[in-house]
């Protein structure tokens, strides 16, 4: 019987490089050794043993292999990021290709190698090996891959996994052979829905069967509350270590990770996919638009609406198209054609969002002219735009056209132009309306206290009263000391009557805090008085910055 060979005088490196798989099985247990007992994760130690990383995931032999895996592991856990960040993308794609369906032990080891390559922040090159496993013919590597994006979106969270790249997968899984790739993709829309919320169900509702969607909808119905990460990038591992050092801060597990870690609000309009409009635009768009005849007008217009309407629309110079849109509304005869133009303007701002910007106060220019318009479809499609473009815009970014539009004869325009103001102040906080913007808008709205329309009157009061519920007596008062008792008094019940919607997502008000006027002054010294006109002069209530928020 031969004598078995003696590896144990050879290098770590030419064990692991070995043809018998014993010796290498000897060679990475010492490397594992190596590596945890190297005191700077950016010892050259490491630099050696980098290139040959993509071998040990891949060793022919499955005890090997294992030894292998660990080995792997140990080296990501303890090299610096900047050296093991180099070796993510050769050691995935063997992970993935032979390690997901290998041995139990081996596949543990495996999911760890993963779950630590995201740790060190190269979650991108790990989720695109991972989603080109979901192809593989092998249902156990399919699973397998489903199973580690699953624990890197629960550990990790939405801010660091790309959530959008997973929408675009996850409903051909439901459509899998496979019983149990179905099983995990549930399992993975489950966790997807903990951080996206109803955000995610779009993307699924057209392309799932009504019965797996029924039972996703049933799982959905049981989570509670909101979800974080629970494990921290190595980058945040150290913010945080500094912060314990420095008495910033302590404590481990989820509550350190809560400490270090923002959950991240996810706006769905962030995870759709943005349309093109303008290279949909057919040759002869603008010929037909200006069409003598009224229906080849409408029918150009009705084919654009869908596409329009997209949730989320591409960027590009719309200037010519807006500009075209604003002269069918203010100068065609059609009714329909008019209607049907602000439905593709409200599309357009919906869908452009902060990009629809440049053209907001062009647009609206034209929609207040309008405005004198008496049939009701033209006239609510108009509302929807307006409103539609403001929530892309802010109270200054239109206010010259504002002030030229209610020095306008119709009485239908201004009440119309002053309605849509208070609907923009309900959405607005102190902030968003500075002193100087109050000074332009607050007197001339005050001057339609007295104008001879009813309509117009009942719309500056309730724009007014809007204002005072939103700013406060403070801020208003100074507007209105010379309006007489019972003008004062509308307003005031305008303004209990009224509800700030300050919006979830994108708004025209800025973001930083409110200046130091909306909190709730000290009471007067003095007994109330009354003021000329009939103001009475009251403590000063504190300005509403919540939506729906009461004022005292």
């Amino acid at each position: 019987m031969a004598q078995e060979e003696d590896f144990s005088k050879l290098s770590i490196e030419d064990k692991v490089n070995h043809k018998v798989w014993k010796a290498r099985v000897m060679g990475y247990e010492e490397a594992i050794k190596h590596f945890k007992k190297q005191d700077d994760e950016n010892s050259p130690e490491y630099n050696v043993y980098a290139g040959l990383l993509k071998k040990f995931v891949v060793d022919s032999n499955a005890v090997a292999q294992e030894k292998g895996v660990d080995a792997t592991l140990a080296f990501l856990e303890n090299a610096a990021p900047s050296i093991g960040g180099r070796v993510v993308g050769d050691v995935m794609a063997g992970v993935v290709a032979k390690c997901l369906n290998a041995r139990p032990k081996t596949k543990e080891a495996s999911v760890n190698v993963c779950l630590i390559c995201i740790e060190i922040e190269k979650q991108e090159v790990v989720q695109e090996e991972l989603i080109k496993g979901l192809t593989n013919k092998q249902p156990k590597i399919v699973l397998a891959c489903i199973e580690v994006l699953r624990m890197g979106l629960e550990q990790f969270g939405a801010k660091v996994m790309n959530v959008k790249a997973l929408m675009k997968v996850l409903p051909s899984l439901f459509e899998h052979s496979d019983q149990g790739v179905r099983g995990e993709a549930k399992t993975l829309a489950v966790e997807m829905y903990k951080w996206l919320g109803a955000a995610l169900k779009p993307s699924l509702e057209k392309q799932l069967k009504p019965v797996q969607l029924k039972e996703l909808e049933d799982e959905w119905a049981k989570i509670t509350g909101p979800t974080a990460p629970t494990r921290l990038l190595r980058s945040q591992q150290k913010a945080q270590a500094t912060a314990v050092a420095s008495g910033g801060g302590g404590g481990g597990g989820a509550v350190g990770v809560a400490q270090v870690v923002a959950v991240e609000v996810i706006d769905p309009y962030d995870l759709l996919e943005a349309v093109q409009v303008l290279s949909k635009l057919p040759a002869d768009f603008y010929d037909k638009l200006a069409d003598p005849k009224w229906k080849e007008r409408k029918d150009v217009l009705e084919a654009l609406l869908p596409v329009a309407q997209s949730p989320k629309i591409e960027g590009g110079d719309f200037g010519e198209l807006i500009k075209a849109l604003k002269k069918v509304i203010c100068k065609d005869s059609n009714v329909l054609v008019v209607a049907l133009a602000g439905n593709v303007v409200t599309g357009l701002a919906k869908g452009l969002r902060k990009k629809f910007q440049p053209y907001a106060a062009t647009i609206l220019a034209g929609i207040f002219e309008k405005f004198k318009e008496k049939k009701q479809n033209v006239v609510t499609s108009l509302r929807e735009a307006a409103d539609a473009v403001y929530l892309t815009t802010s109270v200054a970014g239109f206010q010259e056209e504002v002030v030229e539009v209610l020095n306008d004869k119709n009485p239908s325009v201004k009440s119309e132009t002053i309605l849509f103001l208070a609907r923009c102040f309900q959405q607005c906080t102190p902030a968003a309306l500075p002193k100087p913007l109050l000074k332009v808008l607050c007197p001339i709205i005050v001057e339609r206290f007295d104008d001879t329309t009813p309509q117009v009157r009942e719309a500056a009061f309730e724009a007014m009263g809007t204002l005072l519920k939103m700013m406060g007596d403070r801020a208003m008062i100074s507007y209105l000391e010379a309006v007489d008792k019972a003008k004062v008094a509308k307003i005031e019940e305008q303004r209990d009557k009224v509800e700030l919607k300050v919006q979830a997502g994108v708004i025209a008000a800025p973001s930083q805090p409110a200046p130091e006027q909306t909190k709730a002054p000290p009471p007067a010294e003095e007994p109330a008085k009354k003021k000329p006109g009939g103001v009475v002069k009251k403590p000063p209530t504190k300005p509403a910055d919540t939506a729906g928020g009461e004022s005292e």
